[in-house]
């Protein structure tokens, strides 16, 4: 959620069900987007409760593991079009179809009608599957869906040839379109190659923030300019587990008893300890002019702001050693909520430098960039893959070329197709007896859990202070990714944080800061099937572990 908000108000536990704008208020993008929350978590709660923690419709049952050809069966497979439900979430694979026409006097050739299909053009090496978009039954024979590669593509002629490509004279409306496989998902790039011996295929569900930067078509152009609203994607990844799989009986999948090779991969995908945060900023008096911020408020910032703290590398919190600097989970902070981002029209890296080209420098000193700031450099792929590479320091700005310098290397390519940007985060190195923040090596700060009256500072006031696990629980693991988010108001001089009164040890009436899990990101998982795979590559899919439902009418 890296957007430009004021706040995010919805709140499952508060159970309301809409909101109702009055007549002469102000509204706030706030409001809107609780409606749209509120919806949302009603259609997925009734979806799950009618079809469980997964399914897919019978007529359009998505996901399904199968096999490639022969000839390109090495560590892949193909992944099923139609949908498939995790948690009341809609997941869909679906494919853009283009019209067939033979060559005249060609074989195993085709001509399309158009060269770009799900954003991406014709290329030597592709699987397209070629199909019949009419059947008529009992008229003539059914024309057989088959999986062939492009071995030639020549736009000029729109021509594709295809290895083993079946004649398609007796189609009525011969058609094609892409074979999305497990190494050619969309959403998962560069999915890691697949283990020798079982493993354990499974769907991660989860939502992403899209901006006009990562999806320009979202922008109104007739605005000459500034974006509007955001939109949030569903996200689906198939992804594989290393492991044996267990014993399997007459009423049990073979998903069931699964064991994966790593034996804590599991409590760590489903565990409850990605860690916890509380946050404060202590008023003592507020000022009853809305104008003045109070002096003896703790949050003494010059806006109301949205601060975000988001995990960068995972892992366990710091322990204090020198040594222990260099694997700690760390954290990074923004007082926009992450949403100062800039697109990346070119980028170079050297000698130990980066040179950016950036389309723009931001509207104003807020929402730009400086010397000295810290940033990160991402794309789709990197998003999209969790990837938490060290964060760059600007050293210096040609605004006239809208060039920016910085402090280190990228693996960012500024490939286009994949949205490059230029992410500002805000914080900075202190001095830790005040509560500073201490930088580890990828520049982003050491989270340090402590308990008591150790918080750490992040500018004005605002403080947090990570949990230590609590009980006997393992050690938190926290996730690249996961964030809070925390309004700070200068009308109260406050910030916006769950309490409870209480009481110290000495009997007197304190407020007491609640501790949270991440607001975000909230992934959800379901089983798809088990894959073998010999010494030779080669794949054997032994075990469909989806579920299904059938229509309500029959």
């Amino acid at each position: 959620m890296k957007a430009d908000l004021t706040r995010n108000t919805f709140d499952a536990l508060r159970h309301f069900d809409r909101v109702l704008m009055q007549q002469g208020r102000v509204q706030l993008d706030a409001d809107w987007n609780e409606q749209g929350e509120l919806l949302l978590a009603a259609l997925r709660t009734l979806a799950a409760d009618i079809i469980g923690p997964q399914g897919g419709p019978t007529l359009d049952w998505g996901f399904a593991l199968t096999a490639l050809p022969q000839s390109q069966a090495k560590g892949d497979f193909c992944i099923g079009l139609g949908r498939y439900y995790v948690d009341g979430i809609p997941c869909d694979v679906d494919g853009q179809v283009v019209n067939l026409a033979a060559p005249p006097g060609g074989s195993g050739s085709v001509i399309v009608d158009q060269w770009t299909v799900d954003g991406i053009p014709f290329a030597n090496g592709q699987l397209v599957e070629i199909f019949d978009a009419v059947q008529i039954p009992n008229v003539q024979p059914a024309f057989q869906p088959t999986i062939v590669q492009i071995t030639s593509a020549d736009q000029g002629t729109m021509t594709l040839a295809l290895q083993g490509a079946p004649s398609i004279a007796n189609a009525t409306a011969p058609s094609l379109r892409r074979v999305v496989t497990y190494l050619t998902q969309p959403d998962f790039p560069g999915a890691p190659a697949l283990a020798q011996g079982d493993s354990l295929i499974y769907l991660d569900v989860w939502e992403r923030l899209i901006t006009s930067i990562e999806d320009d078509d979202i922008r109104e152009v007739a605005l000459l300019g500034p974006d509007t609203a955001a939109r949030s994607k569903i996200v689906w990844q198939v992804k594989a587990l290393a492991g044996s799989r267990g014993i399997q009986s007459e009423k049990s999948s073979a998903c069931d008893n699964f064991q994966p090779t790593d034996s804590g991969f599991l409590a760590r995908l489903f565990g409850a300890n990605r860690g916890r945060l509380k946050a404060r900023a202590k008023q003592t008096t507020a000022s009853a002019d809305p104008c003045i911020i109070s002096p003896n408020a703790s949050y003494t910032g010059p806006e109301n702001q949205l601060y975000r703290v988001e995990i960068h590398r995972p892992g366990t919190a710091w322990d204090g050693s020198t040594a222990g600097k260099s694997s700690a989970a760390t954290f990074k902070w923004s007082r926009e909520n992450g949403s100062v981002a800039f697109p990346i029209v070119s980028v170079e890296t050297g000698n130990g430098t980066t040179t950016a080209v950036l389309a723009t420098l931001g509207r104003d000193d807020r929402l730009g960039i400086k010397e000295g700031d810290w940033v990160d450099l991402q794309d789709d792929g990197s998003v999209l893959t969790y990837q938490a590479p060290p964060l760059l320091q600007i050293q210096a700005i040609d605004r006239s070329s809208r060039t920016v310098t910085l402090s280190g290397s990228t693996s960012i390519q500024g490939t286009q197709a994949l949205h490059p940007l230029l992410r500002r985060w805000d914080q900075k190195a202190g001095d830790p007896a005040d509560g500073g923040l201490q930088l580890a090596s990828d520049n982003a700060a050491l989270i340090q859990e402590a308990s008591g009256d150790t918080w750490l500072e992040l500018e004005d006031g605002v403080e947090i202070q990570f949990q230590p696990p609590f009980g006997n629980r393992p050690p938190n693991q926290y996730r690249t990714g996961d964030y809070w988010l925390i309004p700070a108001r200068t009308a109260t001089g406050d910030v916006e944080w769950p309490t409870e009164a209480g009481v110290d040890s000495q009997g007197n009436a304190i407020v007491v800061q609640l501790a949270k899990s991440p607001d975000g990101i909230a992934h959800h998982y379901a089983p798809l099937g088990v894959v073998n795979i010999n010494a030779d590559g080669n794949i054997n899919l032994s075990g469909d572990c989806r579920k299904r439902f059938g229509p309500i009418a029959s």
